[in-house]
């Protein structure tokens, strides 16, 4: 009975550990929305108010209306979605082909592979932007931002699915070929129906890479016209103040996709951590 009473107190105390950290976590995400439902009066207000009183939409009409923020959004949306169809694509073949085929030096090359994680991703920027200047129609161009965000990431992605491919079993496939499929039906009819938990996981973590980026976006996009969300919120920061409430509005409709996204894909996300995807 004791020992019941004392269980049932630890899950109590774990549940509530769990809860506060919750409340910790998105408590910032809760501020973000509230001010950006606020007139500029009343965000600096002590004490704070953690209920908008008056809530009024006019930022958000003001950030869509009377800035370029459409035009910024649907940049981003023009650059995220083929770069992500392009980096899944890229990533789970190459995952594939490490897990499947043999061919020399297999092990060496993916070791090779992997040992790219260990550079820093900002030391690679200056090479990448020398050889972007060289070639002058990929500055201020946003084929170059969706193919350098197809390719990035490839060898974690690799590495992420190689498990994933190697833990599935070979002879399904192997009694496709049987029957007459090629490589490509093997791999798009078999194997990638299989691997959508690891592949949901993988576009996940690709669509925030992708459109959050402000770094590398901001030193290729030159022209007012071909920029991101990242590089638009920006320009709400004034030279002596920051519309704040503006901001804030800005940044949640650009959470809107990230939301779709994750809803669309979280199954496959959980699916994927429950079952181990990251597996060697």
């Amino acid at each position: 009975m004791e020992r019941k009473i004392s269980k049932k107190i630890i899950n109590i105390g774990i549940f509530c550990i769990l809860i506060l950290g919750a409340i910790i976590m998105t408590f910032p995400f809760y501020y973000m929305f509230i001010t950006s439902l606020k007139e500029t009066g009343y965000i600096f207000t002590v004490p704070p108010q953690l209920i908008p009183k008056p809530a009024t939409f006019q930022n958000y009409i003001t950030v869509w209306k009377e800035t370029d923020f459409p035009r910024y959004f649907i940049n981003s949306v023009t650059i995220t979605l083929p770069a992500i169809i392009l980096n899944v694509l890229l990533s789970t073949l190459t995952a594939y082909g490490f897990a499947r085929y043999n061919f020399p030096g297999k092990e060496t090359f993916f070791s090779l592979l992997i040992a790219t994680l260990a550079v820093p991703g900002l030391l690679l920027i200056i090479p990448q932007f020398d050889i972007v200047s060289k070639i002058r129609w990929l500055m201020d161009n946003k084929i170059t931002l969706i193919l350098t965000g197809g390719i990035g990431g490839i060898a974690f992605n690799a590495f992420f699915l190689r498990g994933f491919f190697e833990a599935m079993p070979v002879e399904y496939e192997e009694s496709a070929e049987l029957d007459g499929a090629n490589a490509w039906q093997r791999f798009i009819y078999i194997v990638f129906p299989q691997a959508l938990p690891s592949v949901g996981a993988l576009t996940i973590m690709s669509f925030l890479g992708i459109w959050d980026d402000y770094f590398w976006p901001s030193l290729i996009l030159t022209s007012k016209n071909n920029w991101t969300l990242p590089i638009g919120i920006m320009t709400f920061h004034g030279q002596y103040s920051v519309q704040w409430n503006v901001l804030f509005a800005g940044t949640m409709i650009s959470l809107a996709p990230v939301l779709v996204v994750y809803v669309l894909f979280q199954k496959y996300f959980i699916q994927s951590v429950s079952e181990g995807g990251l597996k060697l």
